[in-house]
């Protein structure tokens, strides 16, 4: 099924009596059931993979490019999905505005790539939503 790709094995037994043709015709059209769902769920995996990627490469693209360099920044100091940031620390060793930062957060976050709290003068809570975003970033990086 599938262009000859194995999905699975489909294994029947019987105790007592020999199965009949009625038995293996059921069996053979429950194993294309079975295969048709399986077949589909991949097809989903693969659209939300693809629908995942579109929006973080939309949500990069919107940045500016002192916006992108901030968040290069940030995410190096982060260094993983989610962590506590200062904005205003950033932007002072990097050369930037504290808005720069702001707006690039607000524009990640308004696409849904990220979650981002104000928690006042201790700084700002980021986490990642989007798992395609620290790669499409390292991309940027190494390009």
């Amino acid at each position: 099924m599938g262009g000859g790709e194995r999905l699975g094995t489909l294994i029947l037994s019987r105790l007592e009596n020999k199965f009949n043709d009625d038995d293996l015709l059921l069996a053979e059209y429950g194993s294309t059931v079975v295969g048709m769902e399986i077949l589909h769920e991949k097809a989903e995996e693969i659209e939300e993979e693809a629908r995942s990627r579109a929006v973080v490469q939309m949500a990069i693209s919107s940045l500016s490019y002192s916006e992108l360099e901030a968040i290069e920044h940030i995410f190096d100091e982060l260094n993983g999905k989610e962590g506590l940031l200062v904005a205003s620390k950033i932007a002072d060793r990097v050369g930037i505005t504290r808005s720069v930062i702001v707006n690039a957060l607000r524009k990640l976050e308004s696409a849904g790539v990220i979650d981002s709290r104000s928690l006042g003068m201790k700084g700002t809570f980021i986490r990642v939503l989007n798992d395609k975003f620290l790669v499409e970033l390292e991309k940027l990086k190494n390009n």
